[in-house]
Formats: C-alpha cells, sequence, structure tokens
C-alpha cells in the first residue's frame, strides 16, 4: 500500500532498517509492516518482544561493522534471522540473565552465516532465507549441554526414538462438517495460530496482526499465508496428526513461509505459481512431520527448516522447468 511506503521511506534509517528486518520474516520490506509485527510481538509476551528487538539490532549492526552490502542492510535482510533468534532461544532455553549475552552471540553468529550462504547460493539464484536462524539456534541448543550456567527449558524437545502417536483426536468428519462451537472455535485457533508460531507466539491476537502486517505490504502475500496456514491445519487432520500439534498451530507455520515464499515472492505470481505453491505447502507438511522424527534423537525442534527445504527444493527445479519463471 502505498501510504504504508511513504512512511517508510519518511522513517530514520537507522529505524527504518530495524523494522524492515522485523518485517522480513514474512518477506515484507516494509517498517509499518515491521512495527505491526513488533508490537504484535509484545503484545504475546514482553519477554519474547524484547528478545526480538535485541536480536534484530545486534544482528543488523553486526552486518554493518563487518562491512556487508549495504543494500542488503538497507532491505532489512540481515535483521529477519535476528528477529527470530532471540524468542526462539527464550522459548527453548531457561530464562536466565546469562541467556540475553547468549541471545546477542546467536544474532551475531546468524548475520555471519547469512553472508556465507549468501556468497554459497548466490549464483543458483536461491535465497538463504531463514536458514541462518534455524543453523545458528541449533548450534546453541546442542551447545548448552556442555555449559553448567544455560539449562533447556521444559519446550525444548527430550531426545528419543520417535514412536507412533496414539491420541484421542476429533475424527475428520468432526473437523470438517460438525459444525459447533467447539469445531468452530478449533479452526479458528488453529489458523490463527498457524500464523504466530512463525515467531513462536501461541497467540490467536499475534496471529491476526501478523496477518494484518503482511496485508499492508501485499494482498498476494496475505492470502498466500492464510492459504498456508489452511493448508497446515487441513492437511494434518487428514492425515492424522496430533490434534494437539494442530491446534497449536505447530503444523501451519512452516506452509505459511513456504506458500508465500513459492508464491508470492521468488516465483512469478500467477495461477500456475499459486497451485504449485499449494503443492508446495502440503509437502512442507510430510517434510515437517519427517524432520521431526529424524531431529527426535536428538532433541531438536524443526524450527523452519521444513520450510527452507521444501522452498530449495522448489526452487532449485524452477531452474530447470519451462513452464516455471521467478
Amino acid at each position: 500500500m502505498q501510504w504504508a511506503v511513504k512512511i517508510d521511506m519518511a522513517l530514520p534509517r537507522p529505524i527504518r532498517v530495524i523494522l524492515r528486518g522485523v518485517g522480513q520474516v514474512f518477506f515484507c520490506g516494509n517498517a509499518v509492516t515491521g512495527l505491526v509485527f513488533l508490537v504484535a510481538l509484545y503484545i504475546g509476551g514482553t519477554t519474547a518482544g524484547l528478545a526480538a528487538t535485541v536480536g534484530v539490532i545486534t544482528s543488523t549492526i553486526t552486518a554493518f561493522l563487518l562491512g556487508f552490502s549495504e543494500d542488503d542492510i538497507d532491505a532489512g535482510l540481515y535483521g529477519f534471522n535476528g528477529t527470530l533468534v532471540g524468542p526462539c532461544l527464550f522459548l527453548f532455553l531457561e530464562n536466565t540473565p546469562l541467556l540475553w549475552v547468549y541471545v546477542v552471540f546467536a544474532a551475531i553468529l546468524s548475520s555471519v552465516v547469512l553472508a556465507a550462504m549468501i556468497k554459497i547460493l548466490t549464483p543458483y539464484k536461491i535465497p538463504a532465507s531463514t536458514s541462518p536462524f534455524v543453523l545458528t539456534c541449533w548450534m546453541f541448543m546442542v551447545a548448552i549441554y556442555s555449559f553448567e550456567a544455560l539449562s533447556p527449558s521444559p519446550v525444548l524437545p527430550v531426545p528419543g526414538i520417535p514412536e507412533a502417536i496414539a491420541s484421542a483426536n476429533l475424527p475428520v468428519a468432526a473437523w470438517l462438517s460438525s459444525f459447533t462451537d467447539n469445531t468452530i472455535e478449533l479452526w479458528y485457533v488453529a489458523l490463527a495460530k498457524g500464523i504466530a508460531e512463525v515467531m513462536f507466539a501461541d497467540n490467536v491476537l499475534v496471529g491476526i496482526l501478523f496477518l494484518i502486517g503482511i496485508l499492508i505490504t501485499s494482498v498476494r502475500g496475505a492470502v498466500m499465508a492464510f492459504c498456508g496456514t489452511f493448508v497446515g491445519v487441513l492437511v494434518p487432520i487428514h492425515l492424522g496428526a496430533s490434534q494437539n500439534l494442530i491446534e497449536m498451530g505447530l503444523y501451519a507455520f512452516n506452509p505459511v513461509l513456504t506458500m508465500m515464499a513459492v508464491g508470492w515472492v521468488f516465483l512469478k505470481p500467477s495461477t500456475g505459481t499459486a497451485i504449485l505453491a499449494f503443492l508446495a505447502g502440503i509437502l512442507t507438511v510430510i517434510c515437517q512431520a519427517a524432520l521431526a522424527n529424524f531431529l527426535a534423537p536428538i532433541g531438536l525442534p524443526t524450527l523452519t527448516f521444513p520450510f527452507v527445504l521444501t522452498m530449495w527444493m522448489f526452487l532449485f527445479a524452477a531452474g530447470m522447468s519451462k513452464h516455471w519463471s521467478s
């Protein structure tokens, strides 16, 4: 929207760059959208908001001090991985004063990893996206087992062998045809949290604000995000996934990013790429389940790696197709 672009350009450069970094979590290089996202995070929890703020500022300053691309810094590309690092580590690790120092070092590393990934992937015209965030957080999560001063939170998965689920899920028919107050609420909560969980927020209002923020930047982007969270609820229901995970939006946040990337950002927007995005979103759900089981023995969460892996495969394949165009 033009008014958002005008406000974005009118802001002082440091503020504009920082807020764009927050916005780039959802591919939105606009400071107004970034501000909406940041406010939403603070609504979801002060600690998460502060952690994201520390992360985005640290990673952006690191990129500037190390002399990385000014254009990339201005676009907020060195901010969004740091934005994710902060709330992620505060979710999966025990909240202590030392953890703030840990987050700062992780945010610094995320910018270094991003620069390295850009160097590796640019010849193939493939974005690094959130891969630096994933690699950095995995490293910092595993490292704590060697440090007495840091410990995992109850949310960090306990290492173990994957087991088949055995839960009292609602049958598929109940989700799809029984329009009771209970099932309507289940859908509403699951869809909203699917968007909120991109930044680790277990909050319906945060998800709604995130969607509004995306809409400020792009209608198509918002449509892809909503379709992504819908796919991330509908597909696991049919496959018989854990109802608890579905309700929490934990199967939806990766398809949200995948469908935005394939259907809006990196391939030419068209009906064809929208259909392709749906396919990518469905496959992201399966990829997430597979990676969750693969990582279970070492006790690591998938984070956004299912999105990264699926997006990379589709974008690499796009270079081989006469039908896809970037």
